[in-house]
């Protein structure tokens, strides 16, 4: 049998129960003022509308894993952390391995990125702001190359590996766009 003060409570306690049950009466309005906040955004048991609590057994499993009451302490302690030279390295410089790299002009990067998000425009007549000579900037750096010819005879064009990896350095740069968990 528990005699934790959490085994006292009903099975849906109030914030403020829960907070005193947690830290004591003298700390429990600030831990409800601040901590609270922080540990819902981490995943602490909501309020439940039906029955006008927290579900206190979900409070004592959320703790037992933010604890890590389930693993040993010793084993915890014990294990060996991995080498990660990257961590050491200023975020400011991890930033930079994904900063555009191929020079483009912003006229450039918005054809490249307009030519991934519609594959299906593949001469330059198709693409907004695109023109021959334009075409032929990009396919110099090698985001684009030709792709045969359409119809009327004109040359089209197609977004190489290259040029989908700059469009993604160009997103994330310019638009916080990332796919790419770093």
């Amino acid at each position: 049998m528990t005699t934790d003060p959490l085994s006292k409570l009903p099975m849906f306690a109030t914030d403020d129960e829960i907070a005193i049950a947690i830290v004591g009466k003298a700390r429990a309005s600030n831990w409800k003022r601040g901590a609270l906040l922080i540990l819902e955004a981490r995943g602490f048991p909501k309020v439940d509308a039906l029955h006008g609590g927290r579900p206190v057994p979900l409070v004592r499993k959320w703790y037992n894993q933010y604890l890590g009451v389930d693993r040993s302490y010793v084993q915890t302690t014990q294990e060996g952390g991995k080498e990660n030279p990257e961590a050491w390295r200023p975020k400011r410089l991890r930033r930079n391995d994904r900063k555009p790299q191929m020079g483009l002009d912003a006229g450039s990067q918005k054809i490249l990125l307009y030519m991934v998000g519609h594959p299906d425009c593949q001469t330059h007549v198709e693409i907004p702001e695109a023109g021959a000579f334009g075409m032929d900037r990009l396919a110099e750096k090698g985001v684009v190359a030709p792709a045969g010819r359409d119809e009327s005879g004109g040359q089209k064009w197609k977004v190489t590996d290259l040029g989908l990896e700059e469009a993604k350095r160009i997103e994330f740069w310019h638009y916080g766009k990332s796919d790419d968990p770093r």
